[in-house]
C-alpha cells in the first residue's frame, strides 16, 4: 500500500517569481508541521527544518520574508506555479520536469510506530487493523491518516492529543496499544520522561530535496546557489 507524503511538502514554500538578484527579497511562505517547522507568537519559523533552510539562505546571500500559509493549499500552490520554490518530497511535484530539482537530500522525516514492552511488530498500516492507536490532532501522517479512520480497516484511534509529548505519555499509561510519531522528537521525549521499553519500527521514511520551478527568471542559477550552501554547511563542515 502506498501512501504519498503530503503533509512534508508543507515545511518549506518560497515565493519567488521575480527572484533574480541578492538584492531582492524572497517571501518565504511556510505551513504549521511541527517539530519541523512551526510558528511562534513572533510570527517567525521555527523547527528543525526550519532552521536548515533559514542558514541556507544565508549562507547564499539571499534575503526572505517568512509568510505563513494554509498548509491545505500549498501543494496545488507549488505545482500551479503559485510558489516556485519548496522543500518536499518527489511524490509531491505533479510534473517535475518542469522544476529543477537538487541532486541533495536536504532533510529526511522517519515515521514510526511506537508500542511499549512485548507486543507485535507493526511494519505497515495493514498491522493497526483492529488495534489501538495513540495519535497528534494536527498530523496527516503522510496520508496515513485516511488509512486509520477509515472504518474498513477496524484502527481504533483511542487518543488524540497535542504534541509527542502528550502521545508519548498516553502510550506509557496504557492508554493504547500503539502510538505513530517521528523519530526525533520522540527520542527527546523519551529521555526527558524516562520512558522505558519503548520500541519502535519505521512506517515511512520520506526524502525532502529542493526544487525551483523553470518558470523563475536565474532558476538555474538560484538552485545551484542553494545547492553549494547546502554543500558547504552540512557536507564540508568538518563534523
Amino acid at each position: 500500500m502506498k501512501f504519498h507524503n503530503r503533509f512534508l511538502f508543507l515545511l518549506i514554500i518560497v515565493f519567488c517569481s521575480n527572484y533574480s538578484s541578492a538584492t531582492e527579497t524572497l517571501e518565504w511562505a511556510f505551513g504549521h508541521v511541527p517539530p519541523y517547522i512551526y510558528m511562534e507568537e513572533d510570527g517567525q519559523p521555527y523547527g528543525i527544518h526550519a532552521e536548515i533552510i533559514k542558514n541556507i539562505l544565508k549562507h547564499a546571500g539571499i534575503k526572505y520574508k517568512p509568510v505563513s500559509v494554509p498548509n491545505r493549499r500549498a501543494r496545488k500552490m507549488v505545482n500551479d506555479g503559485v510558489i516556485p520554490f519548496a522543500m518536499g518530497p518527489l511524490v509531491a511535484l505533479d510534473n517535475p520536469e518542469d522544476f529543477h530539482i537538487s541532486h541533495i537530500i536536504v532533510a529526511k522525516i522517519d515515521l514510526r510506530a511506537y508500542w511499549i514492552g512485548d507486543k507485535k511488530t507493526v511494519t505497515n498500516p495493514i498491522d493497526l487493523n483492529g488495534e489501538s492507536v495513540v495519535v497528534i490532532t494536527s498530523f496527516d501522517y503522510s496520508g496515513l491518516r485516511t488509512y486509520l479512520d477509515d472504518p474498513v480497516n477496524k484502527v481504533k484511534i483511542a487518543v488524540e492529543v497535542e504534541n509527542h509529548k502528550r502521545a508519548l505519555s498516553a502510550l506509557s499509561r496504557g492508554r493504547a496499544t500503539y502510538m505513530l510519531g517521528y523519530r526525533q522528537p520522540v527520542d527527546l521525549m523519551q529521555l526527558e520522561m524516562n520512558v522505558q521499553n519503548l520500541n519502535s519500527h519505521p512506517m515511512l521514511q520520506t526524502y525532502n530535496h529542493l526544487f525551483i520551478n523553470k518558470s523563475v527568471k536565474d532558476s538555474r542559477k538560484i538552485m545551484d546557489k542553494l545547492e553549494q550552501a547546502y554543500s558547504e554547511l552540512y557536507l564540508h563542515s568538518g563534523d
